[in-house]
Formats: C-alpha cells, sequence, structure tokens
C-alpha cells in the first residue's frame, strides 16, 4: 500500500469512528441533526485544507493555489448541503401543536 492508500484508509478509519462518536451512537442528537453536524464538519474540515493549502501556496508553489480553489468547492458544498439539510428539517423547529379537537 503507498503512502496516499495509507493516508486514504487512515482518513476513512478516523470519519467512521467520528461518525460513530458524535452521530451515530449520540443521544444528544436525531438523525437529521447527526447529517447536520457531519455537514458542518465537512465545512470546518474543508477551511483548515483551504488554510493547510494557502500556507503551501505562500511558501512559493503557486499550483497550490488550484488546491485552495478545490478545497473553497469543498467548503461550498458543504454549506449548500447544511443550507438544504436544515430546510427538509423545517429548520430543527419543533412541530408545529395540533389544533384543538372540535367534537
Amino acid at each position: 500500500m503507498g503512502r496516499r492508500e495509507a493516508l486514504e484508509a487512515q482518513a476513512r478509519a478516523l470519519a467512521a469512528r467520528l461518525v460513530d462518536q458524535l452521530v451515530a451512537s449520540s443521544e444528544t442528537v436525531d438523525f437529521r441533526g447527526g447529517t447536520f453536524l457531519l455537514a458542518c464538519l465537512a465545512a470546518e474540515l474543508g477551511q483548515h485544507v483551504q488554510s493547510r493549502c494557502w500556507e503551501l501556496a505562500r511558501d512559493g508553489d503557486g499550483r497550490w493555489e488550484l488546491a485552495v480553489a478545490e478545497a473553497e468547492s469543498l467548503i461550498n458544498g458543504a454549506w449548500r448541503t447544511m443550507e438544504m439539510v436544515s430546510r427538509l428539517s423545517d429548520d430543527f423547529r419543533a412541530p408545529a401543536p395540533l389544533p384543538p379537537d372540535e367534537s
């Protein structure tokens, strides 16, 4: 297994542990809330990736600016997903109370 494959495997294992810890076995979020939390995490991770790519670009290799742009796409995609999950979850509002029974 090459270095890239080893890093990808490590990332998959870390992601699986995070999903289990933060969402799957969590009693603090429901499925929709957990889905939103994961999208938020993707956006935050994307910002860290982008920041590191900027550092590499500033160190003299401008080609890293391409990675900066791709990280921006990751961040934007995560934010769009967060917005859609929120809307599909009625912005996590409690359900409206039922009208009184008129019988």
